[in-house]
């Protein structure tokens, strides 16, 4: 960082006075700290939103940098995204900017954007890339009066729907006026800036799995375009993929002696079972550290992510069956009218559990949540035949 100079005024020994200048100015401490990259992310209707979130970046690091030694940068398509050819535009900006930021900030007003192929507009497939990848979105709806006759009423629709959709998922945030975004961001960014420096160094990993599977996406879309078979594709995924050749630590248990991790760090087991590698990083102070990068869960933690699957695989089978009564399309009989009661005491313990919002899911989440399910089943015992029963 550049150091900031106060100026001082001496006396010499002489007793004469000497005038203040650059050649008197004494240098302040600089201090150490992280950067963090603030992804501000928005359709194109909120120009003065954009900027006020620019400026909330930067009066955080005013009033925050030294004391949380962290530093924001804020990161915009206008000012950081360069033309690409040969490549789809918001895939050219999630290689440019998403990936590379650790805080999402995004804002909607009166539309949702435009469709990109993959997700409803660009700003969505870039909140869907921080989810995915575990990294921190702070999402607002703005409530500022709009004149009827300038809104799209296609795009509003949608924008109902998406907010409607992300309400139940996530916390999210309203403003009515762009200094109060700017107030309540500078707030929120506080408590996500401690969240993530509470976190223990993740190596990015989230999105270095996402750029796999945007290399998985691009090939797909290239398979279609020109019309290459399943058969063809097969023969060819492997090397296509890249896929990389795991070690002997991770393959292994215990792993050979002297055998070291993907990183080049040490193995060894945590006290619940979990198998690490041991990685060194300088922390704040510049003093060198190890801490444990998780390869391999221990048996207790994967059978309660079993546990927690199936309660809301079953939980989310209870509704459709609920459907079915409330509609008409199954009438119960006095037997099955004793069992749906149990089954609805066992359906409020679980929405108790683990939380109303947590539950109930689009199609696409829920081919996610079975798959999750079905491995885990074959880790615990089941044949591949009967893991995919979920």
């Amino acid at each position: 960082m550049r150091a900031r100079y106060k100026k001082s005024c001496a006396k010499a020994s002489s007793g004469r006075g000497r005038a203040c200048g650059l050649g008197s100015m004494i240098p302040r401490m600089s201090f150490k700290s992280n950067t963090y990259r603030v992804l501000i992310a928005s359709p194109s209707d909120l120009p003065e939103e954009r900027e006020a979130a620019t400026e909330a970046v930067n009066e955080w690091n005013a009033q925050h940098a030294t004391a949380e030694s962290v530093v924001l940068l804020p990161v915009k398509w206008e000012t950081h995204a360069t033309p690409r050819a040969g490549i789809r535009p918001q895939e050219a900006l999630n290689r440019q900017l998403v990936q590379g930021c650790d805080i999402l900030v995004g804002m909607f007003w009166t539309k949702l954007g435009t469709d990109t192929g993959v997700a409803e507009s660009g700003t969505v497939e870039e909140i869907d890339q921080f989810v995915a990848a575990g990294q921190p979105a702070i999402l607002y709806f703005s409530k500022r009066p709009i004149d009827p006759d300038k809104i799209d009423a296609r795009q509003h629709q949608r924008l109902r729907k998406f907010k409607a959709a992300t309400y139940k998922k996530a916390l999210v945030g309203s403003f009515s006026r762009v200094d109060e975004l700017r107030q309540t961001l500078l707030r929120d960014l506080v408590s996500v800036v401690r969240e993530l420096r509470a976190q223990r160094p993740s190596l990015r990993g989230g999105f270095r799995r996402l750029e796999e599977a945007n290399r998985i996406i691009e090939i797909i879309l290239k398979q279609r375009k020109h019309r290459i078979s399943r058969e063809q594709f097969e023969k060819y995924r492997e090397k296509l993929l890249r896929r990389r050749t795991r070690t002997a630590a991770e393959t292994m248990d215990p792993p050979p002696r002297g055998e070291r991790g993907p990183n080049g760090g040490r193995i060894g087991y945590l006290p619940n079972g979990d198998k690490v590698e041991w990685v060194k990083e300088e922390d704040e102070k510049g003093k060198i550290v190890e801490w444990p990068l998780l390869l391999r869960r221990n048996d207790k933690a994967i059978l309660s992510a079993y546990n927690e699957f199936w309660d809301k695989v079953w939980w989310n089978r209870h509704q459709n069956w609920k459907y079915r009564i409330q509609a008409g399309q199954e009438i119960l009989t006095k037997e099955r009218k004793a069992l749906y009661r149990r089954a609805e005491r066992a359906a409020r313990r679980i929405e108790r559990r683990y939380g109303k919002k947590n539950l109930g899911w689009d199609d696409f989440e829920w081919g996610l949540l079975s798959g999750r399910m079905s491995a885990l089943a074959w880790v615990t015992g089941a044949d591949w035949n009967e893991s995919l029963d979920t």
